[in-house]
C-alpha cells in the first residue's frame, strides 16, 4: 500500500470517528454544555418522546388522538374525525424535543397538586403523563421533573386546536 493511500485511509477513519462521537454527544445532550462554555446560550432541551407516539389522551375534554391504519384520528364525544396526517407528524417533530428551564423552588404542594393535562402512549406501550402545575406560570411536570417551557405551552395549545381543524 502506498503512503498516499495510507494517509487518505487514516484521514477518512479519523473523520468517521469524529462524526460518530459528535452524533453520540448530540444525542446525549453534551453539546449544550460545549456551546454554553463558548458563550452561546443554547439552554437545556428535553426529549419527552424518544419512541413513536401511538396515542394521546386529553384529560380536560376526554378526547383522544390516535394513529390507526396510517391515519391520525381524533376521537371526541364518541365521534371519530380524521386529521391531516402530515400536520400531526410535523407537530410531533417540532415539539418532541423542547427547550426548558428547570424549576428548583417548586414546593411539595405544587408537586402533589399537579393537574394531568395529557397522557401519551408510545408504541412500546409505555405511558407518559404531562401535568400542569397549579400556578399557570409555574410550568409543567413530566415524571419527577418540574420545568418551565413556553415552547411546550405553545405546542399544547396548538395540539388542542387540532380538533377544530378537520381534514
Amino acid at each position: 500500500m502506498s503512503m498516499k493511500v495510507a494517509v487518505k485511509l487514516a484521514a477518512l477513519l479519523t473523520a468517521l470517528t469524529f462524526t460518530i462521537c459528535a452524533i453520540f454527544w448530540l444525542n446525549q445532550g453534551h453539546m449544550d454544555s460545549f456551546w454554553t462554555s463558548l458563550g452561546f446560550k443554547s439552554g437545556q432541551r428535553l426529549n419527552w418522546c424518544s419512541e413513536r407516539v401511538k396515542s394521546v389522551y386529553f384529560f380536560d375534554n376526554g378526547s383522544k388522538l390516535l394513529e390507526k391504519d396510517r391515519k391520525w384520528i381524533l376521537v371526541q364525544d364518541g365521534e371519530e374525525k380524521e386529521l391531516d396526517y402530515l400536520r400531526v407528524e410535523k407537530w410531533f417533530a417540532r415539539y418532541c424535543q423542547i427547550p426548558f428551564e428547570p424549576l428548583s423552588d417548586v414546593d411539595t404542594q405544587d408537586y402533589v397538586a399537579a393537574k394531568p393535562t395529557l397522557e401519551v402512549e408510545f408504541i412500546d406501550s409505555q405511558r407518559l403523563t404531562i401535568s400542569t402545575l397549579p400556578n399557570e406560570e409555574a410550568g409543567f411536570g413530566i415524571r419527577s421533573r418540574r420545568f418551565k417551557s413556553e415552547t411546550l405551552r405553545k405546542g399544547l395549545k396548538e395540539l388542542l386546536a387540532f380538533g377544530g381543524e378537520i381534514k
